[in-house]
């Protein structure tokens, strides 16, 4: 079938494709004028300022009709003195069409609003980037953009202001953009990466300044225009201080202020200071993470680690600079391995970093030393010893299209031996054609000491300090190449690793294994004025032992999906896969046999527009799992009741057997959230965790009241839980009570 759809499609997909011309992005360079009188950010383009400075208003529409000229005008001016960077942008509508369903702010709902978005990319280097978003009631969103788009990062969080002024036929809304977030402190003359895009959400379309052309991701700066006229900045040296204090209760007959036992009272600080033209220095004291939200649950189907995304602000900083490797898949190093385990905080001493760019380079430093943790079974925290982590990450633009970098990482277990890890890395990014190639590729090695952990027996005396081993060095190499054609989009990588190989300071879904994996998508844009795109493609993936001399898994699959203009879709996927289980493994509380495993997998899935009061997506799985099969139907949905309130829901279930009748599993997970927002500054969320995967049956609750007082200040109330479910589970029930204060403070010197 979907070889038939394969042939229909690729049919009619040159007579359809729209003319060459118009999904051509067209250069972009608009003239920055400096401010002759003070600006008011008030969502008004009163001032003398905006009267001088250009307008420019050539948008084009990414969707649903790529490339057209935007139906709604979109107009904006850009102005900028010694310290600030100014934006106003004017967003005209029909009368009375203008959506606000968000008024939250850091909520991903605002892509459902009439939204604008300033994109910038401060150094010019085509690789990363800062998105502002700015709905029409003020709602903000602010976004660390990675590798070209590829990774965009909604966790990351900055001090800037923006106002808005809503009328029948639209609104405006004005920026004020500090320079120091940008990594400008003095500059005779610079440009700057720039685009700007708009949110329609009435008709699912999109607006860029710029066009991005699909499948190239919104933040992809190597698309952006160029912002000109920034001349004789002298803006002042940038100082960040965040003091913040803590009272916690666990509502334990018991008071501490000890932070390797999770304290009852707490206070610490974060500061940044401005080196110089785009590059800080950070630092941390007794940091805590109390106010992190909680991840979502996810259940393994299989013997391989899951991934949770970083969320903590002092690892989010600079991250465009320490990033090495394919984010979920190969990395060298990942942040969550430094003051997390199992998910919870380990007390971090303190921290500090350098990081920034001089030229064609970049660069950065980063030390932390952790204090350890007590033995905490409320939490499933084990005892841990102090640990000291370091960093070193170079990277250089050689050219244009290509830049190359080096990465060395080091962890050493304070008061004991034969625990030091470490590694290292260089890598490669190719970026050509307009963004339409993209390549990557590292080699990279680790170094892990193995020592004997084991305790002497009860009542015996403690045994000599056993000989060290000699450490073992392992290997890794991963090479990518991609091209983002409009119609055609093929891509093949490969990533492969020794059985030595050892990251424990990154995250690798597999190792002691090769993967070799290709695809080629296409994707045709039928004229029928409904239907928007339309994907369907192969991919092939084989897995090896290293030397190649024996398979340990392949999959051959396929998938076909539509994407109709008001943003619903529909598609299924279909494969044949063999798994080889090299060591015997629990899974749903049953063993699962070293074995060599085939199957078919079949999921069909379908999703409502996401730009729409209601939201949701539906998806059944059919999977022979194991020598069994098993049968996942999953549903979630969003409900926007006013800009006030948000309701979400996500249920998965999972029934099905393994090779022996009686080795049965029926069992679902669950997360949901409440979003009331009363203002754009004080909001109530509470996100709720079910998991009753077999082992593991609890139920988890977040509730948290968070007050943005000042900017960049807050406070926080926060409740937690996490309950057993069944008599199978031997955790206590964890409660917790949190109330946070954090001071922002922001001072120029110079």
């Amino acid at each position: 079938m979907l070889l038939a759809l394969s042939s229909v499609t690729l049919a009619f997909a040159p007579a359809s494709a729209a003319p060459t011309e118009t999904v051509t992005p067209e250069p972009r360079r608009y003239a920055a004028v400096r401010a002759v009188d003070e600006i008011v950010i008030d969502g008004r383009a009163d001032e003398r300022t905006w009267a001088l400075a250009p307008t420019d208003d050539r948008f084009r529409e990414r969707t649903p009709n790529l490339g057209q000229d935007a139906p709604l005008r979109t107009w904006f001016k850009v102005a900028y003195d010694d310290q600030y960077l100014y934006v106003f942008i004017d967003c005209e509508s029909k009368p009375g069409d203008v959506t606000v369903r968000t008024l939250r702010r850091d909520n991903t709902g605002i892509f459902s609003d009439d939204t604008v978005y300033v994109k910038i990319d401060p150094t010019h280097n085509r690789r990363s980037a800062y998105s502002f978003g700015v709905n029409a009631d003020g709602a903000q969103i602010d976004i660390l953009g990675l590798e070209d788009g590829r990774d965009f990062i909604t966790e990351w969080d900055s001090v800037w202001s923006a106002e808005t002024v809503r009328r029948e036929d639209g609104y405006s809304v004005e920026y004020r953009i500090p320079f120091a977030v940008l990594g400008i402190k003095r500059a005779e003359v610079t440009t700057m990466g720039l685009d700007f895009s708009r949110d329609v959400p009435s008709d699912n379309s999109t607006y860029d300044w710029r066009l991005f052309v699909p499948p190239r991701s919104a933040m992809a700066a190597s698309q952006f225009g160029t912002l000109e006229g920034l001349e004789n900045i002298r803006a002042g040296r940038a100082v960040e201080v965040t003091p913040y204090a803590l009272a916690q209760t666990n509502f334990a007959p018991s008071f501490s202020a000890d932070p390797t036992r999770r304290p009852n009272l707490a206070t610490g600080a974060d500061m940044r200071v401005q080196l110089g033209a785009n590059s800080y220095a950070e630092g941390t004291l007794l940091t805590d993470f109390a106010q992190v939200e909680a991840d979502a649950v996810q259940v393994a189907r299989n013997r391989f680690p899951l991934f949770f995304p970083e969320r903590r602000p002092f690892f989010i900083n600079g991250l465009e600079v320490f990033n090495f490797g394919r984010r979920s898949e190969a990395q060298l190093f990942f942040t969550r391995r430094i003051g997390l385990q199992g998910g919870s905080p380990v007390p971090i001493l303190g921290g500090a970093k350098v990081y920034g760019r001089s030229g064609v380079l970049q660069y950065g430093v980063l030390q932390v030393q952790t204090l350890g943790a007590s033995e905490d079974p409320d939490r499933g925290v084990q005892p841990s010893s102090p640990e000291s982590f370091t960093v070193g990450r170079v990277r250089v633009q050689a050219t244009r299209a290509l830049n190359v970098g080096m990465l060395l990482l080091g962890r050493h277990r304070i008061g004991s031996t034969g625990h030091d890890d470490a590694a290292g890395g260089v890598d490669a990014q190719l970026i050509g054609l307009d963004g339409r190639l993209q390549a990557y590729a590292f080699m990279a090695g680790t170094w892990a000491e193995q020592a004997d952990d084991d305790a002497p027996p009860p009542g015996e005396p403690p045994l000599p300090d056993p000989p060290v081993p000699p450490a073992e060095i392992g290997s890794s190499a991963y090479a990518a190449v991609e091209y983002r054609g409009l119609y055609v989009r093929p891509s093949v990588s490969w990533l492969w690793s020794d059985e030595d190989f050892d990251p424990r300071l990154g995250f690798y879904r597999r190792t002691n294994a090769t993967r070799q994996q290709a695809s080629l998508i296409f994707a045709p844009r039928p004229k029928a004025p409904s239907i928007r795109e339309v994907n369907v493609g192969p991919t092939v993936s084989l897995e090896t032992t290293p030397e190649y001399d024996a398979r340990l898994g392949q999959d051959i699959s396929a998938y076909a999906q539509l994407d109709w203009a008001n943003g619903a879709n529909v598609g299924n996927s279909f494969a044949y896969f063999l798994d080889v289980v090299q060591a015997e493994f629990d899974l749903y509380g049953h063993g699962i046999e070293a074995a060599d495993y085939t199957g078919f997998r079949n999921q069909t899935y379908a999703g409502l527009p996401s730009r729409r009061a209601v939201g949701g997506n539906l998806s059944y799985e059919f999977i022979e799992l194991f020598g069994g099969a098993a049968h996942q139907p999953s549903a979630s949905t969003t409900l926007r009741l006013g800009k006030h309130f948000t309701l979400g829901a996500a249920y998965t279930h999972i029934v099905g057997r393994f090779r022996d009748e009686g080795e049965t599993f029926d069992f679902g997970f669950a997360n949901g959230n409440v979003d009331v927002a009363i203002t754009r500054n004080l909001a109530f969320d509470t996100l709720l965790r079910l998991d009753l995967s077999p082992g593991s049956e609890r139920v988890g609750l977040q509730s948290r009241l968070r007050w943005r007082f000042l900017p960049g200040s807050d406070i926080f109330l926060v409740y937690r839980n996490n309950l057993p479910v069944g008599s199978t589970v031997t955790a206590d029930p964890f409660h917790a009570v949190t109330l946070k204060v954090a001071y922002y403070i922001r001072s120029f010197i110079g």
